[in-house]
Order: structure tokens, then sequence, then C-alpha cells
């Protein structure tokens, strides 16, 4: 009888609780990434810029964080074909940008699924051509099609800015998505690893009315809702991929923090519609 038989059901409920008390991380997911963080504050001020400036503008930001993401992606999460999943990201995000850019309805998004599919279609034309064998397709194929979502959920930020209040929405889920990189920060931190996710709230809720006041806009609750909400979802998101081993990178980490701010588009579209703005 091996000694996982013996082992009472008392016992290994007790190493389960000790194991949920204590849980064993990753190395990776205790380094701080100044790099990811950085980033991801220089991306987020740009794209504020742009937003305030002109949707269009925005729109070709966003296309432009989209394919940084491209570039680093495949390798963070390590792609057998970097360049055919490099390539249908980086189309995907141009596409989403010029589909919002060139719509003069009110439904400025309709065309975001165009989008979606010019990405996938050239992701499963590169596996058509590819002369290597094809090994670890499905692999290759999951990680190109996680990266063309990705971008087409932040191109929905552009839309956003085309609303009325659209804008202030728009710089506080940057904020919100930023501050969740400068939180992550202390994660070598034990302690503070238990309300890492809490302070990342918080500091995004701040740093969404600071941006917002900045932009000369009336300061509302709405706003620090809509920091803390994105700094919520941004934070797993650069968490997740915080513990692959491709962000030991500067390529790695770069993409890491174009990902958490497009992560958020989705969302800020959700809060400006059903928010009191």
């Amino acid at each position: 009888m091996t000694s996982d038989e013996l082992e009472t059901r008392a016992a290994r409920r007790a190493r389960r609780e000790a194991l949920e008390s204590e849980p064993v991380l990753s190395p990776l997911a205790t380094m701080p990434r100044p790099i990811l963080a950085t980033t991801s504050a220089l991306l987020a001020i740009l794209l504020s810029l742009a937003a305030a400036s002109d949707y269009a503008i925005l729109a070709a930001g966003l296309a432009a964080v989209g394919v940084i993401l491209a570039w680093g992606w495949p390798r963070l999460l390590g792609s057998p074909s970097r360049i055919g999943s490099s390539l249908a990201i980086g189309v995907a995000a141009v596409v989403a940008a010029v589909a919002v850019s060139f719509t003069d309805e009110p439904a400025y998004a309709r065309f975001v699924p165009v989008a979606l599919a010019a990405g996938l279609m050239v992701m499963f034309v590169h596996q058509l051509v590819r002369r290597d064998g094809r090994p670890r397709l499905v692999q290759s194929t999951a990680i190109t099609a996680f990266g063309i979502a990705v971008v087409t959920i932040g191109g929905m930020l552009a839309p956003v800015a085309r609303t009325e209040d659209g804008q202030r929405v728009v710089l506080a889920a940057l904020a919100g998505a930023a501050a969740a990189a400068v939180a992550e920060l202390g994660c070598g931190q034990a302690t503070y690893r238990r309300v890492m996710w809490l302070a990342a709230m918080v500091l995004g809720a701040l740093c969404a009315l600071g941006v917002v006041a900045l932009y000369a806009a009336p300061v509302r609750a709405v706003d620090a809702v809509v920091g803390a909400v994105c700094a919520a979802l941004a934070y797993p998101v650069q968490r997740i991929l915080s513990v692959l081993p491709g962000i030991a990178s500067r390529r790695g980490q770069i993409s890491a923090a174009a990902a958490g701010l497009l992560s958020i588009g989705v969302a800020a579209t959700t809060l400006s519609r059903a928010l009191p703005l």
C-alpha cells in the first residue's frame, strides 16, 4: 500500500489548508518588473494624450500598441512560429484601428469583428503555408488567437472616445490599467502580495481621478470606479503573464505591458454605457 493510500482524509485536508495559507509561488511571480511598469506608464501617457486630442489619433496609438504586443507576444508565450504569429496579431491591430476610424454612424464598433476575422484568416493561412512540419500546431494557434483577441479588445477603446464624455472614461481606464502595473512592483514582499490586488484598485482609482483632473474635466466618483475596475482587470492579466519564462526578457515585459493596457477595452465600453457619466 502506498503512502498516498495510507494518508487519512484529515491529513490531506490539513496539507491542502497549509498550501492555501502559504501558496507555493514560482520565483518569477515574486520578482518586480520595472520595465513592465515603466512601459505601461509611458504607453498609458501617450494613449491618454492621443485620447485627449482626437479619436483617430487614439486609434492609431492603439494600433501601434497592438503592433508592440505582436512584436513580443510569441516570444512571451513561447510560440513555435513567431513571425507568422506576430504578423496575424499585427494585422488585427491595424485593421481594428482602421475599422473604428472610418465609421461615421453611431455604431462605431460594428466593423471591429472584421479585424478579428482578418487576423484569424492570416493565422490560418500562415499555418497552411508552413514548411517546418507544423510542430505544436495547437499551441501556436492558441497563442496567436489569444493575441488577436487582446488587440481586438483594445481597439474598443477608440469607439468609446467618440461618445459623449467618452474621453474621460478612456483616460480613467488607461490610468487604472497603468496603476495596476505600478502596484505590482511590490510583489517581492509576501505581506504586500496578500493585498496587492486591492492596492492596485485603490491606486487605479486615485490615478484615474488625478488624470481626469489634469484633463480639466470635472472630477466625479464614477471616474474612480472606472479606474478601480480597469485596474482590477489589468492586474490579473499582468500577473498571469509575469510567471511565464518569456517575461525575463525585455521584449516579453514590453509585450505584457501592452497586453495589460489593451485588455480593458471591453470593460471601458461597458462602463461608459452602464455608469451615469
